[in-house]
């Protein structure tokens, strides 16, 4: 018998159907659990999301409300801590006593100590800032201790004797030719020593107690040689110095060496010289030479000849007042003779060689 299943069978079909909508069921169910089961975590999401987003935000606190503020009461805040005072700066040590100063080495004359200050080093001139300024000193003689010489002007008074009182020229011998009594000497003497020779030449024969006073009216004049313009004999005035002589001389020649003089004073034989400064003195009778100041340059420069001499100056100076080098010069080494010397010496030629007034300088030829 052949078996086949009848779909029409109306039991087959109920349970066809049956299942069916258990099957649809189990379904709804299922999506019911699932919708469920997601709105139940879908909060729990939200709140870690805020927590999340509030744990960011970091120290932004909300402001408490004004009556909670009001209300509680805040902790009283600590005072600052002061900051310690400075320390006061450590006690200086006195300086250290300076040593006292040292007692300047004898001058070699009076003239010499009044152009102190002036004198320049083979090495060089010293700082200016470190020189004290020149000491003007007085005139080398005071009136009364003026030592008389030919040509004095005096005038001498005879207390209580008019016929006897004058004035009177120290003449060429040295002597003053006075009424009774003759010739009295009076050169090489001071004015008190004189005064004291009338007045004992009185006293023998003539008065019984002279009483004498001798002054100078006019000093003997001096004279003035050399490099200056008028050369010649000139009164003198107390408190006379060298550089007022040259001025009434008519000044120095274009080649004067106004570094240095030469005075002899009256009497001596012998010239001194000396640095020349504003304050250097004259004494009635000196005789003042001004030497020459020049230098003479030869040998391969431009314009050979003599030149004015100025302190200081070097042999690239004196090269250059010459004109220059010519082509042909040598210029690593270079001859010099100072005055008075009876050879040349051979240098190298150096920027800061120096030369002194009265130097011949020879600039040799070079040969290659």
């Amino acid at each position: 018998m052949d078996m086949k299943t009848d779909h029409t069978d109306p039991i087959w079909m109920t349970a066809h159907r049956g299942f069916v909508m258990a099957l649809s069921a189990v379904l709804v169910f299922l999506t019911m659990m699932s919708w469920a089961s997601a709105q139940q975590t879908r909060p729990q999401w939200r709140g870690w999301q805020a927590t999340q987003t509030q744990e960011d935000r970091v120290g932004e606190l909300p402001s408490p409300p004004a009556s909670d503020t009001a209300s509680s009461a805040s902790p009283a805040l600590a005072p600052p801590a002061l900051a310690p005072p400075p320390l006061a700066p450590p006690a200086l040590a006195p300086p250290p006593l300076a040593p006292p100063p040292l007692a300047p080495p004898p001058l070699a004359s009076a003239r010499e100590g009044a152009a102190n200050g002036a004198l320049v080093s083979a090495a060089g001139s010293p700082d200016p800032a470190l020189q004290s300024p020149p000491m003007v000193e007085p005139s080398r003689f005071q009136p009364g201790e003026y030592v008389l010489g030919v040509g004095d002007r005096l005038r001498i008074i005879v207390f209580g004797e008019e016929d006897l009182s004058g004035e009177f020229v120290v003449d060429s011998t040295g002597r003053v030719s006075f009424p009774l009594i003759g010739e009295i000497p009076a050169a090489l003497s001071s004015v008190s020593e004189f005064q004291s020779r009338v007045e004992e030449a009185l006293r023998e024969g003539y008065l019984n107690d002279p009483r004498v006073s001798a002054e100078v009216l006019n000093f003997r004049p001096f004279y003035i040689l050399g490099e200056v313009q008028r050369p010649g004999e000139y009164p003198f005035n107390n408190g006379l110095t060298v550089l007022n002589a040259v001025a009434t001389a008519g000044g120095f020649t274009p080649l004067a060496n106004q570094t240095r003089v030469f005075i002899k004073p009256a009497g001596e034989g012998r010239e001194e010289e000396i640095a020349l400064s504003p304050a250097t003195p004259v004494a009635p009778g000196d005789t003042i030479r001004i030497g020459k100041g020049a230098f003479y340059i030869l040998g391969e420069v431009t314009r050979p000849g003599e030149y004015p001499f100025s302190e200081g100056m070097t042999v690239l100076n004196a090269v250059a007042t010459a004109g220059g080098f010519t082509y042909r010069a040598n210029q690593g080494r270079v001859f010099i003779q100072r005055e008075g010397a009876d050879r040349e010496q051979t240098l190298r030629l150096e920027p800061n060689l120096r030369i002194e007034a009265g130097d011949t300088i020879r600039i040799g030829e070079r040969f290659f």
